[in-house]
């Protein structure tokens, strides 16, 4: 039976092949993209490099690691729903469904 992925990250159970119920175990999420939630929970709209700034409290240029594992993360948070791409800046935001 397939798993099918939903919005919230809490574990929850599906029906197995012999009747039982068996607890399926969501996709990890690093302290990173847990942070970057967090960040984006408090200012509601901010480029891959604000994001990159605060986490790292410090001046951040494109192309160097810090700004590419926040780029990582933000598709990997992308892809599970959790936030979504907007505007013509590239700016990126907690989904609504997310929240």
């Amino acid at each position: 039976m397939p798993c099918i992925m939903e919005k919230n990250l809490q574990p929850y159970f599906l029906l197995g092949v012999n009747g039982m119920a068996k607890k399926v175990k969501r996709p990890h999420i690093s302290k990173n993209q847990r942070k970057i939630l967090d960040i984006l929970e408090k200012y509601q709209e901010l480029t891959a490099r604000d994001i990159a700034e605060i986490l790292w409290a410090r001046d951040i240029r494109y192309k160097t690691a810090e700004y590419s594992s926040v780029r990582r993360s933000l598709k990997a948070l992308e892809e599970r729903g959790l936030v979504e791409k907007f505007g013509g800046q590239l700016k990126w935001r907690k989904t609504k469904s997310s929240e």
